[in-house]
């Protein structure tokens, strides 16, 4: 089944000389007469900092409010959040939100390293601080590059999450770019996790990199939505970022039909060259998917419906 009422919601402006350059990676609260879009906005440095609109939970492409300041200041020099962050995921838990979030440190021998971090809002997403200094996923002695962009669920008690995981480097063109595995974790406390370093989607091909899985479960049924792009002209080129889809029985065992629930490129716009980096709910009767057009949210922010 195709997505419909697909187009461009938001595009990034900037606001007296503040940002607007980016509007990346869409992370969604659901509230009661809103839907709260957080973003990564870029300064004038090119550091990615969060911040978020307010738009119709009926019409997504009516903005109620547009924040544009930082909802959290860089991390103190040296730790894992200093050179910039973007939003993951919010999870709601005892009457707090929990915001997921990639911290971004340059690297020397590689462009830069990330870490998951989490900030904690105990006004509904109006104010955050951090609950810890350091990340909560970071490389591991079985995953050793990077650990960013997790979307979560919380089942009985038990916290499952997908989350992408650096396979590699490679040097294209004479620059380092970095491969991505899609792998799984757990957690009792959301702190803590279990790591088993189990893939869940196996690349077609060695240079393929995925990004941002998106995960809800459905009628008993788990479904993924990714991006995945070529490690070669992948900048808005031939091998850019599309949105595949993935479902598996036990959020374990995945299978792969991007054709099913994919979003191919438009041909023509703001999503013509690139489609990357969804997020994806249930409300309302149907399955809303929010995501990211030509260079890597340049263009905005993008909005689709699946009939439930």
């Amino acid at each position: 089944m195709p997505w419909f009422n697909r187009r461009l919601i938001y595009q990034p402006r900037s606001v007296g000389g503040v940002g607007g350059s980016h509007a990346q990676v869409p992370t969604v609260l659901l509230r009661e007469d809103r839907l709260r879009i957080f973003y990564a906005d870029r300064d004038n440095d090119g550091k990615s900092y969060t911040t978020y609109i307010d738009v119709c939970r009926q019409d997504p492409a009516r903005v109620l409010y547009e924040h544009h300041q930082a909802i959290l200041q860089r991390g103190e020099l040296g730790t894992f959040d200093d050179d910039g962050m973007m939003p993951g995921c919010c999870i709601r838990k005892s009457g707090e939100l929990w915001l997921f979030y990639t911290g971004w440190n340059r690297g020397v021998t590689v462009p830069y390293r990330n870490s998951v971090g989490i900030a904690l809002s105990s006004d509904d997403g109006n104010s955050f601080s951090r609950l810890f200094a350091g990340p909560v996923l970071d490389r591991c002695p079985m995953e050793p590059h990077i650990a960013v962009t997790p979307s979560i669920i919380v089942e009985n008690g038990l916290w499952r999450m997908w989350y992408i995981s650096g396979h590699k480097w490679v040097e294209v063109d004479g620059k380092q770019e970095p491969v991505y595995h899609v792998k799984y974790a757990d957690s009792l406390d959301g702190i803590s996790w279990r790591r088993p370093n189990h893939l869940c989607i196996e690349p077609s091909h060695d240079l393929e990199a995925f990004s941002h899985p998106s995960v809800i479960k459905h009628e008993g049924t788990y479904h993924m939505w990714f991006c995945s792009r070529h490690s070669v002209d992948y900048r808005d080129g031939a091998g850019s970022y599309r949105i595949g889809y993935a479902s598996s029985p036990d959020g374990l065992n995945w299978s792969r039909d991007d054709a099913a629930h994919g979003v191919p490129l438009a041909k023509s716009g703001w999503d013509s060259t690139m489609t990357c980096y969804p997020f994806v709910l249930s409300f309302d009767e149907g399955i809303h998917l929010f995501y990211n057009g030509n260079g890597f949210g340049r263009s905005g922010i993008g909005y689709a419906r699946l009939e439930l």
